[in-house]
């Protein structure tokens, strides 16, 4: 990989590169230079790419390094983080590094799998396929849930999984995640724009469940 990242900075005009890879928890990399010296940490998560996608991830790196703007991945860096196989080689590695979940969907009073089926049933959520869904160990009623578009996981909060919050409140929730996943845009973030907020108003409840949100962030379930 270093060799790889040299080949390419020497093009950009750097004539000393470093890098190594880093088990950073997210998908990111860090890097310090001075002059013709540059030194990175890789995320480790790319060990499984071939090397002319390593290359071309370096080129990006360097572009914004010198240009000073947040990265545009090429055809090929894009198309290997959306693929099958990298899910594959580095979903269990982000599961390992996500401390604060439970790791199953089975909650006190909720299935998460179960409400997942029941997105299916309503036609709100065509697949789903290889995402990890997971209840949060600690009740955070400031964030409901959030997801890794990258990696296909799904956390919703356990303060949503109790007798006294309905189940379409969860299984909204659930519904805004799995969007952000079948939403993705070419940056490989997940934003809330326009289109996104079309299709969440098409959860049949969601005026309901919003409320009921703003209610188990201010005085819990």
């Amino acid at each position: 990989m270093e060799g790889a990242f040299q080949e390419v900075g020497r093009r950009y005009g750097f004539g000393e590169v470093e890098a190594s890879y880093y088990p950073f928890k997210e998908f990111k990399t860090t890097w310090q230079h001075a002059g013709p010296r540059a030194s990175f940490k890789v995320t480790d998560y790319l060990q499984g790419a071939d090397q002319g996608v390593v290359r071309d991830f370096a080129g990006c790196l360097f572009t914004r390094l010198q240009k000073h703007r947040r990265e545009v991945y090429t055809p090929s860096v894009t198309d290997y983080l959306r693929s099958e196989e990298f899910v594959r080689l580095n979903q269990e590695k982000y599961l390992r590094r996500s401390r604060n979940l439970t790791l199953s969907s089975f909650g006190e009073v909720y299935d998460l799998e179960v409400l997942l089926s029941s997105l299916r049933r309503k036609g709100l959520v065509e697949d789903g396929e290889g995402t990890f869904i997971s209840w949060t160990d600690r009740p955070n009623r400031f964030r409901m849930g959030y997801c890794s578009v990258l990696m296909k996981v799904v956390a919703i909060s356990s303060a949503l999984d109790s007798a006294k919050v309905p189940d379409f409140v969860a299984e909204y929730v659930l519904y805004h995640e799995m969007l952000h996943l079948g939403t993705r845009t070419d940056s490989l973030r997940s934003y809330h724009d326009a289109e996104f907020k079309r299709l969440e108003r098409m959860y049949p409840r969601w005026r309901e469940a919003e409320n009921w949100l703003k209610q188990v962030s201010r005085d819990g379930a």
